[in-house]
């Protein structure tokens, strides 16, 4: 989860300079290139963690 978060914020801010710099100085924006990195969190364990988080909110009580 914290690895997650950490991904956020650094995706975050590289949107915000990306912005700032499309606003200002839009002909000095890089051009768009794939990555081949893989997800930051497997395919099986995102589906265990929803699945977890489905059956906590059933085991709530209201």
């Amino acid at each position: 989860m914290e690895n997650e978060h950490e991904l956020a914020r650094a995706r975050n801010f590289e949107m915000a300079g990306l912005v700032a710099l499309a606003f200002h100085a839009p002909k000095k924006l890089p051009k768009y290139s794939k990555t081949k990195s893989k997800s930051a969190v497997p395919d099986e364990v995102a589906q265990a963690q929803v699945r977890a988080f489905f059956i906590a909110m059933a085991g709530r009580k209201t």
